[in-house]
């Protein structure tokens, strides 16, 4: 791991390891504000046997540690020669079944060009928190020669494989977990020019579902099959589309697989169930607003830290106004919603 001196980490305050187990962490009180010269937060995974939350750093291709009790930047967790490239950008993270985490850095011109340039290398890095280092790291883009890219988000399955979910177009990348082999498990139909397609993903257990952003609807793909099918999942409380600019999708632990939120960079987070958790069919019970839209602020991810959910938000429009000498914008204050009560007032 290299270390990060200009985010003042206070390493001391890292919660020491213990035999929690899920749930075990604390609820913090209501919203929070995370204090990080450059975070800007892509995505999000939370630790319950440590007790931290970690952001993917979009912009400077690194992991942040966030301690949401000491309301601190713990660490930050950087990639020997994709760290610190202009070219690379931090999206997906999450925790593995073996503890291990899972991190996409991909080729920031699929998405600065909205697909219109996917040239570059994107890499799942896999990292050991036991042993403070990269594991291994493999190049997504060597799988389809280059034909797809725009990858972002993650899910594993229970033997610790690792779905990568491409948005440009539409693919998703099964990695073995001992990275030694990766296969296109799905690819969508290209078209010219490329546009959108999936943007997030979540696992169910036995089978993945997937946010297409090109039809606003959601999908599942059995996981346990050699090859990936996408089966759309009907709305039963209504028709047309779940959101407009949906992005990612996240399954908070409190509910037992029974409520998915779908993040809409504009219209805030949506609030999705199935009474069975089995995802054959949705209710979308309704929306969270998006409060920060007015101060530039994109809903992209959503996270459970103790029993709380809350939505995280990107500012993308200040990568317009990057600081000189650094590869981002000036902002040192990323605010974390609690939006649980409003989950709970949906699901009533």
């Amino acid at each position: 791991m290299i270390r990060s001196p200009f985010w003042m980490l206070a390493l001391a305050s890292f919660p020491a390891l213990s035999s929690c187990v899920r749930h075990r962490c604390p609820s913090p009180a209501g919203n929070l504000s995370v204090s990080a010269f450059q975070l800007y937060p892509e995505n999000a995974d939370f630790d319950p046997t440590r007790c931290v939350a970690y952001f993917s750093a979009l912009y400077n291709s690194s992991v942040a540690v966030y301690d949401p009790y000491q309301n601190t930047v713990v660490d930050v967790i950087e990639f020997p020669g994709l760290s610190g490239n202009p070219l690379l950008h931090a999206s997906g993270v999450q925790l593995d079944p073996f503890n291990r985490l899972s991190v996409v850095v991909n080729a920031g011109s699929s998405f600065n060009t909205g697909g219109r340039d996917i040239s570059g290398n994107n890499w799942l890095v896999k990292y050991s928190l036991q042993e403070d280092r990269v594991l291994w790291q493999y190049n997504l883009t060597s799988v389809t020669a280059g034909a797809y890219s725009g990858f972002q988000d993650i899910e594993h399955d229970r033997h610790g494989n690792t779905f990568v979910l491409g948005t440009f177009p539409t693919s998703l990348i099964r990695v073995t977990a001992d990275g030694k082999k990766a296969t296109p498990w799905y690819l969508g139909p290209r078209s010219d020019p490329i546009t959108a397609g999936f943007t997030g993903l979540v696992n169910i257990g036995d089978a993945l579902v997937v946010s297409n952003v090109t039809d606003g609807q959601l999908y599942r793909f059995d996981i346990t099959s050699a090859q990936g099918t996408p089966v759309r999942i009907p709305l039963t409380t209504a028709q047309g589309r779940i959101g407009g600019p949906i992005d990612g999708v996240y399954l908070p632990p409190r509910y037992a697989g029974k409520v998915i939120l779908v993040s809409d960079n504009v219209n805030g987070t949506i609030v999705l169930r199935s009474s069975d958790a089995k995802w054959k069919t949705a209710e979308r019970l309704g929306v969270i607003p998006n409060d920060l839209l007015a101060q530039g602020g994109s809903t992209v991810a959503s996270i459970q830290i103790g029993d709380r959910v809350y939505a995280v938000t990107e500012f993308f429009g200040d990568s317009q106004q990057i600081v000189p000498g650094t590869l981002a914008g000036n902002r040192s204050a990323f605010p974390l919603i609690d939006i649980s009560t409003q989950v709970e007032q949906l699901l009533c």
